[in-house]
């Protein structure tokens, strides 16, 4: 399957395997899930869902602390 992957205004279409999971796909770009959202439009996706064929997904590094 492949998706788009908008990352620091950077996109890039990805090839996955039919049962990759959100989490996978950060693994794949060696991003921390404790440190990104992933959103679908303007949603946020549980790093359990799986991408769909054709998904569009923009990537937005968390920042905390204090």
């Amino acid at each position: 399957m492949k998706v788009t992957v908008v990352l620091n205004k950077r996109s890039e279409v990805l090839n996955l395997d039919e049962d990759a999971t959100i989490e996978s796909l950060l693994g794949k770009l060696d991003l921390y899930p404790d440190a990104h959202i992933v959103l679908r439009g303007k949603t946020p996706v549980p790093l359990s869902d799986r991408p769909n064929d054709g998904d569009e997904l923009r990537i937005i590094k968390v920042a905390s602390g204090g």
